[in-house]
């Protein structure tokens, strides 16, 4: 199963603009959930299982909740005999989901502030 096209161009606009630190992706109640305010809408993107080869699910939820749009990834080990369109799908919300975790928990500044603390041990 494809992405519906629509969606295609919202996973790729909201990862390109991720990288380039325009669209700020926050925690949620969830560790496994991130969620990032766009205009009147959120975006959330989160992972299913702990295993490395988890589920994704992408969802688009109007101002008031509401749940409008959006697309499920299944796990890998859930794909039997999966097809280029279904792992594709499972990579670029993996791609996302990645990036929006490190946003969210600001990872680069967490590092930064590790390698310094070493630094002043060394």
């Amino acid at each position: 199963m494809a992405f519906p096209d629509s969606i295609d161009k919202l996973v790729t606009k909201l990862t390109e603009l991720t990288e380039k630190g325009k669209v700020e992706w926050q925690e949620t109640g969830s560790p496994t959930i991130y969620l990032a305010p766009v205009d009147k809408f959120t975006v959330t993107i989160g992972k299913g299982g702990p295993e490395a080869a988890g589920g994704y699910s992408f969802q688009i939820f109007e101002r008031t909740g509401k749940a409008i749009d959006g697309v499920v990834a299944k796990s890998l080990s859930q794909l039997r005999n999966p097809d280029p369109d279904d792992l594709a799908i499972w990579d670029r919300l993996g791609e996302l989901y990645e990036i929006a975790r490190r946003r969210a928990l600001h990872s680069e500044k967490v590092v930064s502030d590790l390698l310094a603390s070493l630094d002043r041990i060394a």
